[in-house]
């Protein structure tokens, strides 16, 4: 059965704040000074803005880099995946629908192909740092619907200006500078595989990404030890055999599926029989070597939960 996963309906957010025009500059001149071969702003079209937010439910938008081609730099697009908080000091969880999403643009594209242009961005940064860890990448930024709201109702025309800063102090490349011409220009939070990364808030047991605490909560003692063999094929994904797009996706609707999990009367079962027939049979194949079966067990999970409980 498939269940409707409308997030938690909260008071809007105002995540984000209006800067200056020196600390735009700034920040806009570091990306530019570190990034030289990298796009270093895009069109953002407003009425793709207001069509997000138009779900009062959604609290505001991450704003999720990507490239249409993982080799060529021009490409750089916006995934605008609407966003919800569920507890006080969370990043916000992604709202899936399963006619995909909005680019910067205002052009429709497919999960599928959402996936592929994230795990894009994610190819490109290795190669500008080879050593970056691939769970402390910059993903994107996250603003708030209100302060998203106030400024297309204060813009004239359809296109802003999204530039890419860096902030240098905290080692935040990507980091969202909107151009404005009310209050000066936004910046975004930001917006990493939370939680667990560097610049996530503090990890609780409730906020754990799905694998880590279905994993800590029915394995017991031997709950890290499993967990650092899945950490390591996950790795192993997206670095050498598999394609990384599946971690991409799980990155991105891993919190959305525990939510929806939490809803279910029944949680504790459902936590029992992911263990059971996917966690605990993957460790199995790992430890024969079977690495095309524990990704294919990898996959089948994911498209059993989002079809199951996440998507609308």
């Amino acid at each position: 059965m498939i269940t409707t996963a409308s997030i938690t309906k909260i008071e809007p957010q105002s995540i984000g704040a209006f800067i200056n025009q020196d600390r735009y500059q700034e920040l806009a001149q570091n990306f530019r000074n570190n990034f030289p071969g990298e796009v270093n702003q895009v069109t953002l079209s407003k009425s793709a803005l207001k069509t997000v937010l138009h779900d009062a439910t959604v609290s505001g938008i991450k704003f999720m880099n990507g490239l249409e081609n993982a080799n060529d730099p021009s490409s750089r697009m916006l995934v605008l995946i609407p966003g919800n908080y569920t507890s006080i000091g969370s990043l916000p969880n992604s709202v899936i629908k399963t006619d995909g999403f909005l680019t910067n643009e205002g052009n429709n594209i497919s999960l599928e192909k959402t996936w592929q242009v994230l795990f894009n961005h994610v190819l490109n940064f290795k190669r500008i740092d080879a050593g970056a860890n691939y769970t402390r990448i910059n993903r994107g930024s996250f603003m708030g619907r209100e302060i998203l709201t106030e400024l297309a109702n204060q813009t004239e025309g359809d296109n802003l200006t999204y530039h890419f800063g860096y902030d240098v102090e905290n080692n935040y490349p990507y980091k969202a500078l909107i151009q404005s011409g009310i209050n000066g220009s936004l910046i975004g939070d930001q917006s990493m595989p939370c939680p667990g990364s560097v610049g996530c808030p503090t990890v609780t047991t409730e906020e754990m990404c799905a694998l880590t605490r279905i994993t800590t909560n029915l394995a017991g003692g031997e709950a890290e030890g499993q967990l650092n063999v899945l950490r390591a094929f996950r790795d192993k994904l997206l670095q050498e055999k598999f394609s990384g797009v599946e971690i991409e996706k799980y990155y991105t609707i891993s919190a959305s599926l525990l939510e929806a999990i939490d809803k279910e009367q029944n949680q504790q079962v459902i936590f029992k029989g992911l263990y059971d027939k996917y966690i605990k049979t993957s460790l199995n194949s790992l430890a024969h070597n079977d690495e095309e079966t524990a990704y294919t067990l990898f996959q089948e999970a994911l498209e059993h939960l989002t079809k199951t409980y996440l998507y609308q």
